[in-house]
């Protein structure tokens, strides 16, 4: 059964699989456009309910594919229980006070992607750009133990808005540390806290050797990560008012940015030690093989100077160093061939 195929099923049919009070619920298509992903979406709406979440059918039928054994009668029962079980985060009333400005001012945070992954859509979204990577602007609508819920600023939105993206950068910077708050800790203490999570469910010895496995690591407290207090989308966190600043101070030191994910990134300083490519082949390698595709921010590395407060890639860096060096170099060379000049005799110093 081809994707098509497999969506108009769903569609047509997913009624019968719910229960009586979805009798007159109205079964929709929605193509999704987000962050570094493209989905077909389908959402089942009762009478009353202002909003209704989406289950991604792509990810469903990739399900499908790969568990030839599993019929379309399950995956039916399956997704109404999926339809039936959801909780929406929002009620009707908050919904329409979402196309308030006032309203959602102060619920606004950051996200950053690939401007090259993400290129179709950033052409309806107000969007800042950051060497390769491009800030867009978010609402929170609900942020509890079930999860995050948040909808992205569009153009569209924006002009009902009635502000400019400037506004929305400026309002966006004020709210972001409030609303998504900055998390920032070695990788040693966060694969220790990973340990103890689990260590309920292993052997003392077990545990004991993935705690000396963590305490080997070679880079543990090389490396700190920056993230959110969700870790979800947190890698636009480095771009909050003050934090490179701040981390220059508290490091003392110029520091190389590498993407881990969309979600976080990772912190090393930059004591001259280490190579551009080489950090760049390790990212593109992770990303190759321990990220997934939807998560995957960019290959490169990027590099702050915290003498001139410059955010750039890290190679420019390197370029504008040796530009720097030849400039220096030059100005000595010219100093040198300079002629020494004796001063010329006042003619009143010759009169005695």
């Amino acid at each position: 059964m081809d994707f098509n195929k497999f969506v108009n099923e769903l569609k047509e049919n997913i009624k019968l699989y719910l229960p009586e009070n979805y009798e007159n619920a109205e079964v929709a298509l929605i193509e999704y456009q987000k962050l570094n992903e493209a989905y077909t979406g389908l959402t089942v709406r009762k009478d009353g309910q202002a909003i209704a979440p989406a289950i991604n059918l792509n990810n469903l039928y990739d399900f499908y594919q790969t568990h030839p054994y599993i019929s379309m009668s399950t995956m039916f029962q399956e997704v109404a229980g999926v339809i039936t079980d959801a909780t929406v985060p929002v009620d009707p009333v908050n919904v329409y006070d979402i196309l308030k400005y006032e309203n959602v001012k102060d619920k606004l945070f950051i996200r950053v992607s690939s401007a090259e992954k993400n290129k179709e859509m950033l052409s309806d979204v107000p969007h800042q750009l950051k060497e390769d990577l491009a800030i867009t602007y978010h609402i929170v609508i609900a942020k509890d133990r079930d999860g995050l819920s948040t909808m992205l600023v569009t153009n569209d939105l924006m002009e009902k808005y009635g502000v400019t993206s400037e506004q929305l950068h400026e309002d966006a910077m004020k709210s972001c540390s409030k609303v998504m708050k900055p998390q920032i800790y070695s990788m040693g203490s966060k694969l220790s806290e990973m340990v103890e999570k689990i260590s309920m469910m292993l052997s003392p010895q077990e545990k004991e050797a993935m705690r000396q496995m963590v305490e080997d690591m070679p880079f543990k407290d090389t490396f700190i990560i920056m993230t959110n207090d969700q870790s979800v989308d947190g890698a636009g966190v480095i771009f909050y008012p003050e934090v490179m600043e701040n981390m220059g101070y508290m490091l003392d030191s110029n520091f190389f940015i590498l993407p881990s994910s969309v979600h976080e990134t990772l912190i090393l300083i930059d004591d001259g030690d280490f190579d551009v490519e080489g950090l760049k082949e390790m990212v593109t390698e992770i990303n190759a093989t321990q990220v997934l595709p939807q998560d995957r921010l960019t290959d490169e590395v990027y590099h702050y100077d915290t003498k001139d407060h410059v955010f750039e890639k890290a190679d420019r860096f390197v370029e504008r160093q040796k530009e720097k060096e030849a400039q220096v170099a030059k100005s000595e060379k010219a100093g040198k061939e300079q002629p020494d000049q004796k001063p010329k005799t006042k003619k009143h110093d010759m009169e005695l």
